[in-house]
């Protein structure tokens, strides 16, 4: 049995919790969750939740006893804590929701996170540690490493960067490319290629310097 650490224990970590109860029960997977880890040692300070925040990510020493949980939602924030986990050694969980669909033949990282009602198209690919939550994906589309799509977004046969950030509701229409750390605004309408760095907002999405 494998004892199960999830990183961070803000509002997206305890979803991650969440996710990982249910998948743990669901296909009865041999894990015991230990708690989380969070440089804020008072992150749960007030919060109704059944584990506590065990350690520090800059301290933990990793074990091999131990996978761990991305439970980070910030796709910069992300990248930086799981480089400083992996160079320790850590290896990181993958959950699908039982009520996501995931079609034949996508390509998925390693801890993803997949939430409920989300859907992946044939033959998508989708990086390490990306975020889908509740959100469309299309056919043949591919995420790139650490993104985050955010609930009810629909990225069709599009192709989106590294770090990027989808909001709630946003569209990335067929055949657009949107570059490595970009920002899609919530409700935005993406009719153009999104240049690296920038963020979008609107219908149809343009740049905004804010």
């Amino acid at each position: 049995m494998k004892d199960v650490i999830i990183v961070g224990a803000g509002g997206f970590g305890r979803e991650a919790l969440y996710l990982l109860k249910q998948v743990t029960a669901y296909y009865n997977k041999p894990w015991k969750v230990k708690g989380f880890i969070d440089d804020n040692m008072d992150a749960l300070n007030n919060v109704r939740c059944d584990y506590k925040v065990i350690g520090t990510i800059r301290d933990w020493e990793v074990s091999s006893d131990e996978v761990f949980v991305m439970g980070i939602s910030s796709p910069k924030v992300k990248e930086q804590v799981a480089n400083i986990l992996k160079g320790r050694g850590a290896r990181f969980l993958t959950l699908v929701h039982p009520m996501a669909l995931i079609s034949e033949y996508v390509q998925m990282g390693e801890g993803c996170i997949v939430g409920g009602r989300s859907v992946v198209g044939d033959c998508a690919v989708v990086g390490d540690f990306v975020n889908l939550a509740g959100c469309m994906v299309g056919q043949d589309a591919k995420i790139g490493d650490y993104s985050t799509v955010t609930g009810f977004a629909n990225v069709t046969t599009a192709q989106i960067g590294r770090r990027v950030f989808v909001g709630s509701h946003a569209v990335v229409l067929n055949g657009r490319k949107v570059g490595d750390d970009a920002f899609v605004c919530a409700g935005s309408i993406v009719f153009s290629n999104v240049k690296s760095g920038v963020k979008v907002i609107g219908n149809p999405a343009k740049r905004m310097d804010f």
